[in-house]
């Protein structure tokens, strides 16, 4: 009758089994437009609800995928500083990563002219310096030295990251040819250079974090759609070209599923856009329109690797797609 015990010291003695990551991924809100009665007031008031419903599915953390304010708001330091109220509302850890309507745009006349280099030293000032994350709770994040924004974490044998690659081509004056053509002030060509170069420095550490510590897969969160021109035919490009390529390699080298999150287009989307990386999906969260954010069920290994439910507030009129490339791509979004 020595069964049971040797059964239970079996028992003792074998792995755990990996528990699905569950965590909360949302961006590209409030945009408030001037058109509205009460300027800011609804959209910061349903953003703050969407806070709400988030904080009721108790997420582990939460990963705001850039753009806190609108294109054409000012940029002005009582608008990009709006967001920590109702990120602070979150009753776990928050991470954030920079969009291009919070610095990289500031230059355009409907944004105020605002120098870009001023609002992202804001930014890093206000968001970043001397935290290892937005909201409440506790929880380990490790920040790249040249780029505080850079964040890295690990949660239930997943390595996250965030890199701060923002839309209007990242920063990057667009080369000739590129439409629709983006000037930025002088100095944005070495900007994009820099972060450029820190950007695949921390997804290379990243990844081999990930290979070093035998995680079950990777997830990496950005602002920008660095797959707008291949999904619609055209469009600026120059870049994203080459954080695309190293992500590209990473993915395909470390060969477990890796989650890809990007904001920028505001409409909801899953596919697999790297023909060499198949174990690469990305999902593209709702926004602008929408007041919503996408729950996220992350189970490498398991048969149901990946769980997507949207929560929040729909629109009316909600999000239309960006070109007509992303219109099948959401349908079969909806269907899956």
């Amino acid at each position: 009758m020595r069964l049971l015990p040797l059964l239970l010291l079996l028992a003792l003695h074998l792995p755990a089994a990996a528990e699905p990551l569950h965590f909360v991924a949302f961006g590209d809100m409030p945009y408030c437009r001037d058109a509205t009665p009460d300027g800011c007031a609804t959209a910061v008031a349903r953003v703050e609800r969407l806070m709400a419903t988030i904080n009721a599915r108790r997420p582990a953390f939460s990963i705001f995928l850039g753009d806190t304010k609108g294109g054409g708001e000012a940029c002005t330091d009582a608008i990009l500083l709006r967001a920590l109220d109702w990120m602070a509302l979150a009753a776990h850890p928050l991470v954030y990563t920079p969009g291009d309507n919070e610095w990289t745009d500031c230059w355009q006349r409907r944004a105020g002219g605002f120098d870009p280099q001023g609002r992202l030293a804001l930014l890093r000032q206000r968001f970043f310096a001397n935290r290892p994350h937005l909201g409440a709770g506790r929880m380990a994040v490790e920040r790249q030295d040249s780029l505080p924004e850079n964040a890295r974490w690990v949660a239930d044998g997943v390595v996250l990251l965030t890199l701060h690659i923002p839309g209007s081509n990242n920063n990057r004056p667009t080369l000739p040819g590129e439409r629709p053509a983006i000037t930025p002030p002088e100095g944005a060509e070495a900007e994009w250079q820099v972060r450029d170069a820190a950007n695949q420095a921390w997804l290379a550490e990243g990844f081999a974090k990930a290979a070093r510590i035998g995680a079950r897969g990777v997830v990496v969160a950005i602002q920008a759609d660095i797959f707008f021109a291949q999904v619609c035919g055209g469009g600026y490009d120059s870049g994203y070209a080459a954080i695309r390529a190293a992500l590209a390699t990473a993915a395909a080298g470390f060969g477990r599923p890796v989650l890809l999150l990007t904001g920028d287009s505001h409409v909801f989307v899953r596919h697999r856009p790297i023909a060499t990386a198949p174990n690469l999906t990305r999902v593209m969260v709702p926004g602008d329109r929408d007041s919503q954010a996408l729950v996220i069920g992350f189970d490498p290994g398991g048969p149901q690797p990946l769980r997507l439910e949207v929560i929040g507030e729909a629109g009316n009129p909600g999000e239309r797609p960006p070109c007509a490339g992303y219109a099948p791509l959401m349908d079969s979004t909806r269907s899956g």
